[in-house]
């Protein structure tokens, strides 16, 4: 038996990926990553899907993955290019590329897998319903992967179980008046309430579902009066997505990748009936008595078309494709340019940027300051997230610092290892010198000061006056509290610049109390639901931490609920053949509040 491994590099959106290919008696045993700096939620399912395929074939002349192209087509061409130049020409393997027209008759089809599209999906089929996910990219998860899985728990089992008697002083009302405040009043209160109202039901349910398990959010963020929020013991929004997905494939429901729905259908009567969904070698059609449109934000379509010059975060993938698909359903829309801008992130290449939002939150209790080009501190670094948000966007450039100790950035460091960067990315940023974005810099204080463009002298009677106030426990100049007071140490700094960033999309469709989508008249739509991103207000222009992902569990909690509900009231009119779903009952609602 021959064996031997040839080396390949390919180019990825992040930068390199080193790979190996694994040779038997000429054929391809294995393909294994050996370094990425892809987003890992995203290229473990696209990477994994690619690797079947290509040992399937037994050759890289396969398709890319749908969602991640650029990084699954170029390991495509490396990987030929490898066993070019070895002289290898394995002998490939018949696959049918064929293309399929398939029909699906179902109870429910939701459109979109990030989990408020899983949720209610998983719902629904709870209730015993034929339900079919259909997912354009060639992975699950949707903008969702990129969230961390940090939600709310306010109501629920597992909130009395984590944080026992202290679950008591939360409450659905204290949630709401959390929102409200957060958001400066600016929620629709119907749907505020509909999330305090559900999250709990909605997280018991799903953790039941899927057998998940949580604990305490390492972070409890100053934005929440009480601690609520919970994660996944690994942090990972990867691990919640695929857990649920591969939960709801397992209790019967159907999961179609490679399926983008292009075009809905209605009957002769003017109902809402059934979609068309294409991928690279299938049509699909599939029948229905109600769908769930749960696809996300269009965060990505606003930022390619220049609509905004903050960096974005979120994927590229978010396209809003449904303002096409759904245009003939004249639905009604409020708000589309609320966008949910964070600070603390790192602009990793022309307006795309990353997030450093644990890290940062780290750094500032443990003493960090936060500065501007000019070496002024701008903010009390123990505020809530829209105080340093409000600070970079007062300032000319939309650019602040980030100034801390070796001790403070050891932790910064581990931080953003865990939450995205890898080693060779910091490192490639740091050998910049502060010539580009991002800025990060260390040495002595006039050192990071002269590469970080920022004026000396202000920072360091900054510095300075930083020092005495925290050797005496107070801050005359911005009220920081006293406990987040500490001395920075030792005669090496560091420097990180902090811009803006956004993904999360908050305007978008109105619905009703069950999430039924309305139209121009204000009217429900017969069949028509909708969860997640694209229903807005219910966090109004501003969300707090964990509220974005909150609303996903709760919203597509509450319409998978009513999608069984409708299915159940469903009915054919023979004679016309109209369909005719009447809105559910509130009796009828099983388990979901209003």
């Amino acid at each position: 038996m021959s064996k031997e491994t040839l080396k390949a590099q390919a180019q990825g959106r992040n930068g390199e990926i080193d790979f190996d290919i694994e040779i038997e008696n000429r054929e391809i045993a294995d393909i294994k990553v050996t370094k990425s700096s892809e987003t890992k939620a995203v290229f473990n399912q696209a990477f994994g899907q690619l690797r079947d395929n290509v040992l399937a074939a037994n050759s890289f002349n396969v398709d890319a993955v749908s969602g991640a192209t650029i990084m699954t087509k170029a390991i495509l061409e490396s990987g030929q290019k490898a066993l070019d130049e070895a002289g290898l020409m394995p002998a490939p393997r018949p696959v049918d590329r064929s293309h399929k027209a398939v029909t699906l008759d179902v109870d429910v089809a939701v459109v979109g897998s990030g989990m408020a599209g899983l949720i209610a999906a998983c719902r629904a089929l709870s209730m015993g319903k034929k339900v079919v996910v259909l997912e354009k990219n060639g992975y699950v998860g949707g903008a969702s992967i990129l969230n961390g899985s940090n939600v709310t728990a306010t109501g629920s089992k597992l909130a009395k179980k984590l944080f026992g008697s202290a679950a008591e002083e939360d409450s659905a009302q204290r949630l709401f008046d959390d929102i409200t405040r957060e958001c400066r009043g600016t929620n629709y209160p119907e749907m505020s309430h509909l999330l305090a109202d559900n999250i709990g039901k909605a997280i018991d349910f799903i953790t039941d579902f899927a057998g998940l398990t949580y604990q305490k959010a390492e972070t409890q963020t100053i934005e929440h009066s009480v601690n609520r929020q919970v994660e996944m013991p690994s942090q990972s929004s990867y691990e919640v997505v695929t857990k649920v997905a591969n939960a709801f494939k397992a209790k019967g429901g159907i999961l179609l990748t490679d399926a983008r729905v292009e075009e809905l259908k209605k009957s002769p009567a003017g109902v809402l009936t059934s979609l068309v969904a294409e991928g690279k070698h299938q049509t699909t059609t599939v029948n229905f008595k109600s769908l769930v449109l749960a696809a996300g934000g269009w965060g990505a379509k606003d930022f390619k078309e220049h609509k905004t010059d903050i960096p974005y975060y979120g994927p590229m993938t978010s396209t809003g494709d449904y303002f096409g698909f759904a245009k003939g359903m004249n639905l009604v829309t409020r708000n589309l340019d609320w966008y949910k801008v964070y600070p603390h992130g790192l602009e990793v290449e022309p307006g795309i940027a990353k997030l450093t939002t644990y890290s940062t939150k780290a750094a500032s209790d443990m003493g960090a300051i936060f500065v501007n080009r000019a070496g002024k501190r701008v903010v009390n670094e123990s505020l809530p997230y829209t105080h340093f948000r409000d600070a970079i966007a007062n300032e000319k450039d939309k650019i602040c610092f980030v100034l801390m100790d070796q001790r403070i950035w050891d932790r910064y460091y581990e931080l953003m290892l865990k939450y995205g960067f890898t080693a060779e990315e910091v490192q490639g940023f740091f050998a910049n010198d502060g010539k580009k974005s991002p800025v990060l810099v260390k040495g002595d204080l006039a050192t990071v000061a002269q590469k970080a463009g920022i004026d000396y002298g202000n920072l360091k009677e900054t510095f300075d006056h930083y020092q005495e106030y925290a050797k005496a426990g107070r801050d005359p100049e911005f009220g920081r509290d006293a406990k987040f007071l500490h001395e920075l140490e030792g005669d090496t700094y560091y420097v990180i610049e902090q811009k803006l960033r956004f993904c999360t999309t908050m305007g978008g469709y109105e619905a009703t109390k069950d999430m039924q989508l309305l139209d121009n008249d204000f009217q429900p739509v017969a069949n028509f639901y909708a969860a997640g991103e694209l229903v807005g207000g219910a966090n109004g222009k501003d969300s707090m931490p964990s509220m974005m992902n909150s609303w996903s569990y709760a919203s597509g909690f509450v319409a998978g609920t009513a999608a069984a509900d409708n299915a159940n009231n469903y009915a054919i009119d023979v004679v016309t053949s109209a369909s005719h779903a009447p809105a559910p009952k509130p009796e009828a609602t099983s388990g979901a509040s209003h």
